[in-house]
């Protein structure tokens, strides 16, 4: 979530409206009726009429990936919106379903050699023997030859084990590059910025538009930078590369940076409230049940996890 709590909050209401109203207009039973009062709706306010925007952009979005599953999931979810809670329906099923397919298309991974979905982690072998994981949700492509190696991260999250080889390696982001030393580093793209940590070894940061930038980043350090600047510099923590062992780690962690974490490896959306992002947290959870997690949020910390589908997850502080 990359927004604040607070915000998400304040444009709750209108956008389930929203989803609610796209759902009966795309209901091949809708009347006259109800586009009557879905036109007074969208008058009523500024904020319902941004709601129906951001729902028709989502929809937009999916249209060309796979549209007709999720168009019978909002008739169907229309039929029978009993199953849903405060009558949140066909959007909340439509939007991360037609994700999922999306996720799982091969015109999302068209460029890629290598991949990951939502949830995956995976080990693998490069062309020169060195060891590659690729984090959830995760896209790259190779380029050797006789002369370099190269990975482009195109999305996600890798740590690489280099090895040794008289040709240089980098991995590339949109936001520059990194060459390691003979070492062990991971890089992620997130938020139009790129964040090194090494492990062993040292490796040569570049911003793509300012080379003159140049920073080394040696053993127990991490940097973030964008295409122009470095912008932060800290301590590799073993939070950081505990998803390799399938773990994620928080150590008196915001409960808010926490769910944002886990967030990556849950398919579908998970929200929450002001009162439960402040709580703190410490533990060790294995990721390959991210609903075990929640429940274990819920019997352990003062908050309620609301579950309005199984792809759309709310955590609220009691």
């Amino acid at each position: 979530m990359s927004r604040s709590a607070d915000i998400a909050e304040a444009q709750s209401e209108p956008l389930e409206q929203a989803a609610e109203w796209f759902a009966i207009l795309h209901d091949d039973t809708v009347t006259a009726r109800q586009r009557e009062q879905w036109q007074g709706w969208l008058a009523a306010s500024a904020a319902n009429r941004e709601a129906w925007r951001r729902v028709e952009r989502i929809d937009r979005k999916f249209r060309g990936v796979q549209a007709e599953p999720a168009r019978q999931v909002l008739r169907t979810a229309q039929r029978d919106r009993r199953r849903f809670v405060s009558g949140l329906a066909g959007f909340v099923v439509a939007a991360p379903l037609a994700w999922s397919v999306w996720q799982l298309s091969p015109i999302r991974y068209a460029f890629a050699d290598m991949c990951t979905v939502v949830g995956e982690v995976q080990e693998a072998a490069l062309p020169d023997g060195g060891r590659l994981w690729l984090n959830t949700d995760t896209a790259l492509t190779l380029d050797y030859d006789i002369s370099q190696r190269s990975v482009t991260l195109l999305q996600g999250e890798i740590f690489v084990e280099t090895a040794a080889d008289e040709r240089p390696f980098r991995v590339e982001t949109v936001n520059g590059h990194a060459v390691p030393l003979g070492t062990r580093f991971g890089v992620r793209v997130q938020d139009d910025q790129t964040h090194v940590s090494v492990t062993a070894g040292e490796v040569a940061v570049t911003p793509r538009l300012r080379p003159e930038e140049q920073v080394i980043v040696r053993p127990g350090r991490s940097v973030r930078f964008d295409a122009h600047q470095h912008l932060a510099r800290a301590a590799v923590t073993s939070a950081d590369t505990a998803w390799q062992r399938g773990m994620l780690v928080a150590d008196d962690m915001p409960l808010s940076t926490f769910l944002d974490q886990l967030a990556r490896y849950h398919p579908g959306m998970i929200r929450y409230d002001t009162a439960a992002a402040r709580l703190r947290l410490v533990g060790t959870f294995p990721l390959d049940d991210t609903d075990r997690i929640l429940n274990t949020l819920e019997a352990t910390l003062p908050v309620k996890v609301a579950r309005l589908t199984p792809w759309w997850v709310t955590v609220s502080g009691v």
